[in-house]
C-alpha cells in the first residue's frame, strides 16, 4: 500500500512541474514571437545591418527597440510598433545617454533599493528610457528619463 502512495505523489509532482513548464513556456511565446518579428523588420528595413538586443517596452503605445548596428557600425535603436511592425522611429546611442546614466540619474535623487529593468521607449515623440525599481520602502516606482539630455520626464512613486 505505502508504494501506491509514493508512486501517486512522484507523479503527481512529475505532472505538476511538466504543467508549470509548458505553461510559462506558452506564456513566454508571445513576447518572443515579437521580439523575432521585430528584429526582422528592422533588418528588412536596412535601418540595421545586425541586432544586439532587443527589449519590449509598453508605454502609450506597445513598442519593441531593437538595438544594433546601422550598414555605418554605428549603434542605434530602432522603434517598432508591437503589432503593426512599423518603424516609428530610430537614434543613434551617441546622440544621448546609456541606461547606466539613466539609473545613476535616478539613483542621484530617488533611494532605489532594486533596480527592477531599464527599456527605452518612445513617448510623446520622444525617446526617454523608463526605469523601473523598488524603493527602500518595498514599493514599485517608474521613472522616465529624456534619452536626448538625462533630464526627468515623468516620476510614478511608491505604486
Amino acid at each position: 500500500m505505502m508504494n501506491w502512495v509514493k508512486f501517486i505523489a512522484a507523479f503527481l509532482l512529475a505532472l505538476s512541474l511538466i504543467i508549470t513548464v509548458i505553461v510559462f513556456y506558452n506564456a513566454n511565446g508571445p513576447f518572443a514571437d515579437a521580439r523575432q518579428k521585430a528584429e526582422s523588420d528592422a533588418l528588412k528595413s536596412g535601418a540595421l545591418t545586425s541586432v544586439d538586443r532587443t527589449d519590449i517596452y509598453n508605454g502609450t503605445v506597445s513598442m519593441v527597440t531593437v538595438f544594433g548596428k546601422d550598414g555605418e557600425g554605428n549603434e542605434k535603436a530602432v522603434f517598432i510598433e508591437g503589432k503593426t511592425g512599423e518603424i516609428l522611429d530610430e537614434v543613434e546611442m551617441k546622440d544621448g545617454i546609456g541606461a547606466q546614466a539613466a539609473i545613476e540619474t535616478v539613483k542621484a535623487e530617488l533611494s532605489v533599493e532594486k533596480i527592477l529593468h531599464v527599456a527605452l521607449g518612445l513617448e510623446d515623440g520622444h525617446p526617454v528610457w523608463e526605469v523601473a525599481f523598488k524603493g527602500d520602502n518595498g514599493k514599485l516606482n517608474y521613472v522616465y528619463v529624456f534619452f536626448e539630455n538625462g533630464e526627468w520626464w515623468k516620476r510614478i512613486l511608491n505604486l
